[in-house]
């Protein structure tokens, strides 16, 4: 099962709709199944989780910057995935910092040499992501860039553990990001 942890503000369940959901359609629509938590309600992580993806939200939605993610969320060994805010979030929880980076739109992104040997990136060419943040955190030395835009990292992974982030928006126009990453909660990565 595939958790998939919400991150945006309670009080705008609108944002819900525009963030989540098209991840449980995606995810379902792969054939795998899903639950949803919001990160204020998050404590533990059931032992049926094989991933877990960490949406994004809008643009001037900075409510995830003040709830950090607990340590175990940091420190899990099971697949992680964090889109935009997620991947902020995964990479200040291991000592990055918030640092402003505006983004609106579609943008060029290159894949590393280091991308073009990652199980989620691996064989892809370069494409357009759709961007739509106003941050991005600094990425530290245990983290590999994967792929990058003209104004900095786009996907990374980290050293030590399957975390990934994508710091744009995967559900438009590149869902082959997920589905690559439920190869790799199947551990059946071609």
């Amino acid at each position: 099962m595939i958790l998939v942890i919400d991150l945006t503000r309670p009080d705008l369940p609108i944002l819900f709709d525009e963030f989540v959901s098209p991840i449980i359609r995606i995810v379902n629509n792969l054939g795998s199944k899903v639950s949803t938590i919001h990160l204020s309600d998050l404590k533990t992580i059931d032992r049926n989780v094989t991933g877990i993806i960490i949406a994004g939200t809008a643009l001037a939605d900075t409510w995830y910057q003040s709830h950090a993610p607990t340590s175990f969320l940091c420190n899990e060994k099971i697949p992680v995935l964090g889109i935009c805010a997620g991947m902020q979030m995964i990479t200040a929880g291991k000592r990055g910092e918030y640092i402003p980076s505006l983004e609106i739109g579609m943008v060029p992104v290159k894949l590393t040499k280091a991308g073009r040997t990652d199980p989620l990136t691996k064989g892809k060419e370069d494409f357009s992501g759709y961007a739509l943040h106003q941050y991005t955190t600094t990425i530290k030395p245990s983290w590999d860039v994967l792929a990058v835009s003209d104004t900095g990292p786009q996907i990374i992974k980290c050293r030590d553990a399957p975390q990934y982030g994508a710091l744009f928006h995967p559900e438009v126009r590149n869902e082959w990001i997920y589905e690559r990453f439920l190869l790799i909660t199947q551990k059946t990565i071609p």
